[in-house]
């Protein structure tokens, strides 16, 4: 029987029967699997699937991605293009935009919102994407849409909900 390594040192792992032992991480879960590189056994729940095969949390090294690790600097950063870019699009929507806010046309006023956050968000946070840069993006669009409100009538800001609903869906699906 080989001892496999870890982080630790040599660890000593039950053997139950020939080619069953007992998973190193889940005492009294039995297993046939072991780790590829340092055959240390893991059951299915704590098994890594990597390219190379199943090997044990330590030896994937599984990291984040660097587009999903945010840092306060790119939070704020964020929140600054959301705050600025919802009243700056808010005016242009109210200004411009108020004759596309009628019917069919707030599906088209909804893509355009969130396409331009998108990108702002882009330009804002160096291309970082995640459940908090979605949250600014939408806030933003709330924002564009609270700008309504000062403008136009309240029964036409209540139905640009559509578009603002539209935009929401084009943010979280290009920043998630």
């Amino acid at each position: 029987m080989r001892t496999p390594m870890t982080a630790e040192g040599p660890e000593t792992t039950t053997r139950l029967a020939p080619g069953i032992y007992e998973c190193a991480r889940h005492p009294g879960v039995e297993t046939g699997l072991r780790c590829g590189r340092c055959e240390t056994p893991i059951c299915p729940r704590c098994m890594v699937l990597s390219p190379v095969g199943a090997r044990c949390s330590n030896c994937a090294r599984v990291v984040r991605a660097p587009m999903y690790t945010i840092g306060s600097i790119d939070l704020v950063k964020a929140m600054g293009v959301a705050i600025v870019g919802g009243i700056g699009m808010g005016i242009v929507w109210a200004t411009v935009g108020i004759a596309f806010s009628y019917g069919f046309f707030l599906i088209f006023v909804g893509a355009a919102l969130g396409w331009a956050f998108t990108k702002m968000m882009d330009f804002g946070t160096r291309g970082k994407r995640g459940p908090l840069i979605v949250a600014f993006a939408i806030g933003g669009i709330l924002i564009a849409w609270g700008m309504q409100w000062l403008f136009v009538e309240p029964f036409v800001a209540r139905l640009e909900l559509l578009a603002v609903a539209v935009g929401a869906y084009f943010c979280y699906q290009s920043l998630r």
